[in-house]
């Protein structure tokens, strides 16, 4: 997998999967904590070989919100006690159905494992001290149980996929992921995001990632509130290019183009109370 050290102790590798990132955190020169494991039980090893020869065990692992590619690499770490939000397990009863079904069609030679039930569900704001500060804050929007883990002595925020290349409502909603990127950018402190997919980013191409998610959902928002206006259907709506939304970049690939036709679906079941 590539690694990059982000600070003394603190580690991101990239999956092969959607280029999602898992952050290693040492806590106290013994333990560390895992956040988003990796599906892929060959990467779980990676990250727990490399542990290892940093002299660690992966006691901790945190989950920042309960989508399948987050979630299911905890089976392959049987020992850990898992940290997520206080809504992670109603969450993921009323979605896991579907959520498998998605990766048993996406990745149909992938083996689902059974989801593990957290040992510790947060609060907004909860703060622990493992050997290293930690503070926990609820971040909905893609979904809504998503937990931010920030590292302030480090300037760290790994915020899940409340931040991705692609903004993707997913299960949660339209109107609370533009809250929740409004705060964000306004509380930046400037240090470093990393976000569920892509690479971590620093500074100014931080808060321009959090400007440029925001940006797409309000233009977003706008196109589906003047299509409902007008009295336009879904299915028409859903030709709406990305790059009419500002998903210009040149280099939007399949999954892109499916997360924006998502977002309209998504978007207009909201916007209309049809959902």
């Amino acid at each position: 997998m590539e690694r990059e050290d982000l600070a003394q102790g603190v580690w991101i590798f990239k999956s092969r999967f959607a280029k999602m990132l898992s952050t290693l955190i040492e806590l106290d020169g013994k333990r560390a904590a895992l956040v988003d494991p990796p599906m892929f039980a060959d990467e779980a090893a990676e990250i727990r070989g490399f542990a290892v020869k940093q002299g660690l065990s992966v006691d901790f692992l945190i989950l920042t919100h309960a989508h399948g590619d987050h979630i299911y690499g905890a089976a392959h770490f049987p020992e850990a006690l898992i940290i997520a939000h206080r809504g992670f397990w109603d969450f993921w009863c009323r979605i896991g159905a579907e959520d498998r079904e998605f990766f048993a069609r996406f990745l149909p030679d992938y083996e689902i494992p059974e989801v593990r039930r957290p040992h510790f569900l947060l609060e907004n704001g909860s703060k622990i001290w493992l050997g290293r500060r930690l503070i926990f804050k609820h971040v909905p929007g893609h979904s809504p149980d998503g937990l931010m883990v920030e590292l302030p002595r480090e300037g760290i925020w790994i915020v899940g996929d409340v931040v991705i290349p692609t903004p993707l409502l997913s299960s949660g909603s339209l109107l609370e992921l533009k809250r929740t990127l409004r705060e964000l950018l306004k509380g930046f402190p400037g240090g470093v995001l990393v976000p569920g997919h892509g690479r971590a980013l620093r500074g100014d191409a931080a808060r321009g990632a959090i400007a440029a998610n925001l940006g797409y959902l309000e233009r977003l928002e706008s196109a589906v509130r003047e299509a409902i206006a007008k009295g336009t259907g879904l299915r028409e709506l859903l030709k709406v290019p990305p790059e009419r939304l500002g998903l210009s970049r040149g280099d939007l690939d399949p999954l892109d183009r499916w997360i924006h036709r998502e977002n309209l679906r998504r978007a207009y079941e909201e916007l209309s109370g049809s959902a």
